[in-house]
């Protein structure tokens, strides 16, 4: 076979005329893949980073006895045990620490006359979450510093409600925990890009969303890791972390890959607070479904467009051969066995297809740069949740571009 390869280069060379055609369908379908497959995995990429930093991580422990509220009662304990995952090799870019409001009826910001509700407060350390939060898409302002117990971040959506700017002072009023109001002067100090799929959320020192609560200072109600490959590690990751609390004697529940065990769980009444993990997927339930049936369209535009250009393909490919019939022959005459001619076509062929996958990704990874680089979309619903900053994203990694050279070739 390799004494084949010189003489396969030359045929190649020498029939390149003929093989424009075929040269042309190649580099169109890789330069197809390229850009449906970069783009569906750029998508799905993109979404999953919103909602990590929506949801605390890729896994989040939580604690429950029954009234739908979570809460970690020895969170130094769950720290230690993720610090045990990760002496064992689970790659973490971050812990969180958050104290959570969901009430949204009594949830409300007010400034200079006017009023905005909000569906969740999120109370965070900006220091432990920072590297996280640096992806938040501020259209105005920057994160607030790790010692800022008066500082607050809030959307687009709310800042134009509010008719308010960066270094503009509001007032935040919700029912405490004791069923008072409380009310508390914070400091505008970012303001990002926000969907509706997220809701109205704002993100505020966890200290001080707890002394609004009336709760203690230290309250944690969840604790959440981000994953350095979230996809990939998440279901193994939240398997491992569970026998954490059991380890240390506490009660537990399996693994929630669900939204249904998810909403299940924190109804669930239990006489002891009981402690489990939640994946990602499982608080992603709409969402997930919208991305897989975007890479369902995806896929079956790949396996039409693929038919297509093979059925093509081959029939292009067998009138070549047809055509080089003479040529076969006088390879036959002069000694060339069956197995060496069929060898020095398949040859052939293999660089025609390395040519036109490499034309048609570079051409696919071009195009998608550009577009990236060069075309700003204009904020909605859908660019909003689905764009970052505005611009498309994508994502190539290697396994995908194996993947195009294989099915081309």
């Amino acid at each position: 076979m390799s004494a084949l390869v010189v003489p396969a280069w030359r045929n190649y060379i020498r029939n390149l005329r003929r093989y424009r055609v075929l040269l042309v369908a190649l580099i169109l379908i890789s330069l197809v893949f390229t850009v449906l497959l970069g783009t569906v995995l750029g998508l799905q990429g993109a979404i999953r980073d919103k909602a990590t930093r929506y949801f605390a991580g890729d896994v989040v422990v939580l604690g429950y006895t029954g009234d739908g509220q979570s809460r970690i009662d020895d969170p130094q304990a769950v720290v230690a045990a993720i610090s045990r995952l990760q002496d064992a090799g689970t790659e973490i870019r971050a812990v969180s620490l958050r104290s959570t409001y969901y009430e949204q009826s009594t949830t409300e910001f007010f400034f200079a006359g006017y009023y905005s509700r909000q569906r969740r407060l999120v109370g965070v350390e900006w220091e432990r979450e920072g590297q996280i939060l640096q992806g938040f898409e501020l259209v105005a302002g920057e994160l607030p510093r790790a010692d800022d117990t008066q500082g607050i971040l809030i959307s687009t959506a709310t800042a134009a409600n509010l008719g308010i700017d960066v270094g503009e002072e509001l007032v935040v009023s919700i029912r405490s925990d004791r069923r008072r109001t409380n009310t508390a002067d914070l400091v505008v100090r970012g303001i990002f890009s926000e969907t509706s799929f997220f809701g109205y959320t704002a993100y505020l020192h966890r200290e001080t969303l707890n002394r609004l609560r009336e709760a203690p200072p230290a309250r944690v109600n969840e604790i959440g890791l981000y994953l350095v490959e979230g996809p990939r590690q998440e279901k193994r990751t939240a398997h491992l972390l569970t026998a954490a609390p059991e380890e240390a004697g506490l009660p537990v529940f399996p693994v929630l890959t669900s939204r249904e065990a998810y909403s299940d769980a924190s109804r669930l009444k239990r006489d002891v607070r009981t402690y489990g993990v939640v994946t990602l997927d499982a608080q992603l339930a709409e969402i997930t479904d919208l991305i897989r049936a975007v890479s369902l369209i995806a896929a079956a535009v790949v396996v039409l467009f693929l038919a297509i250009v093979t059925v093509g393909v081959g029939n292009t490919w067998s009138m070549v051969v047809w055509e080089r019939t003479r040529e076969i022959g006088t390879l036959r005459a002069l000694g060339m066995q069956r197995s060496d001619t069929i060898s020095l076509f398949l040859l052939e062929s293999v660089f025609l297809g390395l040519s036109g996958v490499i034309v048609g990704v570079s051409g696919g990874i071009g195009l998608l740069s550009g577009v990236h680089r060069w075309v700003q979309f204009a904020p909605s619903a859908a660019t909003t949740l689905f764009f970052t900053r505005g611009r498309l994203p994508y994502l190539l990694p290697l396994w995908m571009l194996g993947l195009i050279v294989g099915l081309v070739v």
